[in-house]
């Protein structure tokens, strides 16, 4: 009998061991685990709550909890320390499980996955507890790795050109190869970024103190730079690759990769014109005050405004059929002959916000041809507007 017993005793204990096996468990901070999955979620699929790349992939092992994502084009991983009961991975919704965390309270949380559930609850309090459902981790695709080499840059130079850039990338998905920010090394070893929809361009040259190899030119989805500029801090360096169809990111402890835009990106240096025969200097400020006050009488649809350049000032005005009109007048330095240009006064603002002289500079060579706008005096960087007819 006491035989029995000790075998009855044994084979619950190697069952109570399976069980185990079968759950994950770990405590981490709220405020920590928050972070990284608000990262994570811009890394999933938002089109289909069903599909496997709308969960986040959470692997707990040895006091550190690393979490994945990806929607298939871009990928996103992190890891940092917990500590660690049972190591397990799962995956689960991460939208919902990031609008749950959201509503906890600041406090170390405790995370067990059992029975294709993850049960959160807070440290301390058996009030609270939520169960969301689990998918197995072995359903979780396998991240995009990168073999080749990585070079490093500086985040404050690289996002000041990518702030430089990105509001002139398309919209128009037809044109596909436009809705991203083109990257090359020129021949004078600097690092360029530039971005056009057809009506406007924005290119920003920089010379790094770091090494670039040489690279393929690329186009480099905005949704990525945006996603880069987000981890980062600004502060200190971090990594890039670039291969024939991916780039690749580790910033402040995160892994990032996008899959590249494929097409044919416009030859932009032949839309910035070598020389202009006008230019018009303007103070920065009053550009921007007058542009704003005109634009409040400006048609809706096609956002057009006037500029009239003359040795007098240059005259800014507007006109709605329903509203009204507005005219403006400020101070400039300008030799030319009396010349009016129009175009969407939109492209011209947010250059504007983003100079950083007292001064700006307009060059244009006819009231029908490109405009440059540049800083005065001239940095590493030059806006091109169309005018409108």
């Amino acid at each position: 009998m006491k035989v029995f017993e000790d075998e009855s005793e044994i084979i619950y204990n190697i069952l109570c061991l399976l069980i185990k096996e079968l759950y994950m468990k770990f405590i981490c901070q709220r405020d920590t685990i928050l972070k990284e999955i608000e990262h994570a979620n811009n890394f999933t699929s938002q089109r289909n709550p069903l599909s496997i790349s709308s969960n986040v992939l959470i692997e707990n092992y040895q006091n550190l909890l690393t979490i994945k994502s990806t929607d298939t084009k871009l990928g996103f991983s992190t890891s940092f320390p917990v500590v660690t009961e049972v190591p397990g991975a799962t995956t689960v919704i991460c939208e919902k499980f990031l609008s749950i965390l959201k509503s906890l309270p600041s406090c170390d949380l405790i995370f067990t996955d059992e029975d294709d559930r993850i049960n959160i609850t807070v440290a301390g309090n058996d009030s609270i507890r939520f169960n969301l459902k689990t998918l197995a981790a072995d359903r979780f695709p396998e991240l995009i790795s990168c073999s080749d080499p990585y070079f490093s840059l500086s985040q404050r130079d690289f996002f000041d050109m990518i702030h430089k850039t990105s509001f002139s990338v398309g919209t128009d998905e037809t044109k596909f190869f436009l809705t991203g920010v083109y990257m090359e090394k020129n021949d004078e070893g600097q690092l360029v970024l530039a971005s056009t929809d057809g009506k406007r361009l924005s290119c920003s040259r920089k010379v790094f103190e770091q090494e670039i190899p040489d690279f393929k030119p690329c186009i480099i989805p905005i949704k990525f730079l945006n996603q880069l500029m987000s981890i980062g801090s600004g502060e200190g360096l971090f990594s890039l690759a670039v291969t024939n169809a991916y780039i690749f990111a580790e910033i402040n402890g995160h892994s990032i990769y996008s899959t590249l835009i494929t097409g044919n990106y416009p030859a932009y240096k032949k839309v910035i014109p070598q020389s202009f025969a006008y230019e018009c200097r303007i103070n920065v400020k009053s550009l921007l005050d007058a542009l704003n006050q005109v634009s409040l009488c400006v048609d809706s649809n096609s956002k057009k405004i006037f500029l009239d350049f003359s040795r007098n000032g240059v005259l800014l005005s507007s006109e709605n059929t329903e509203i009204g009109d507005a005219k403006i007048m400020i101070n400039c330095d300008y030799d030319g002959p009396d010349t009016t240009i129009s175009f969407n006064y939109s492209f011209l603002q947010t250059p504007l916000k983003i100079i950083e002289t007292e001064s700006v500079k307009i060059c244009f060579n006819s009231a029908n041809t490109a405009i440059a706008v540049l800083p005065e005096p001239e940095r590493d960087y030059i806006f091109v507007i169309m005018p409108m007819h």
